[in-house]
């Protein structure tokens, strides 16, 4: 009888513990660094898509001009960009811009309950599409935005729409 009450105990905790380290492997953060201008590359796994978590420089980190994604295992930076980035991000805005037809889509994700910021031409109009973490994800919590990006916070991970 104790065994049965203990398995029943441990194997939710063995099935969580599976889940977080699959999501934690979807994902990480890399420090990449432009030192004295120059143009620098890190090591990632940007196949799941790659988003400027923090900027650490005095230097703008732009998407496309200071920092970006080379093939599938490299960020780049430049200009003097220091940056955190999330990989696992898994964003896409269908060949960015925003504005414009039916809108654009991105999928944004919070590991490690850390804000995560997807840049994106919002138009100043977001709406969240689909949930798919188990975290809550509400609106001025654990997701916003602005004109440049979408945020999600608190593991918040959910497919957005904007400009529209």
């Amino acid at each position: 009888m104790k065994i049965k009450i203990t398995a029943r105990r441990i194997l939710p905790a063995i099935t969580l513990m599976l889940a977080l380290a699959n999501g934690s492997a979807l994902a990480g953060t890399v420090n990449c660094d432009s030192y004295g201008g120059a143009r620098n590359t890190c090591g990632a796994d940007t196949r799941n898509g790659v988003a400027l978590a923090h900027q650490l420089s005095g230097a703008k980190c732009k998407m496309g001009v200071s920092w970006g994604v080379q093939d599938n295992n490299r960020i780049w930076v430049d200009q003097g960009c220091r940056g955190v980035f999330t990989t696992g991000v898994m964003w896409s805005n269908n060949g960015g811009g925003g504005g414009g037809g039916g809108g654009q889509r991105l999928t944004c994700a919070s590991y490690s309950n850390r804000r995560t910021e997807c840049p994106a031409n919002t138009g100043g109009r977001v709406s969240l599409t689909r949930q798919w973490s188990n975290a809550p994800c509400i609106q001025g919590m654990s997701w916003g935005y602005n004109n440049r990006m979408v945020w999600v916070d608190r593991g918040c991970r959910a497919d957005f729409q904007f400009g529209n």
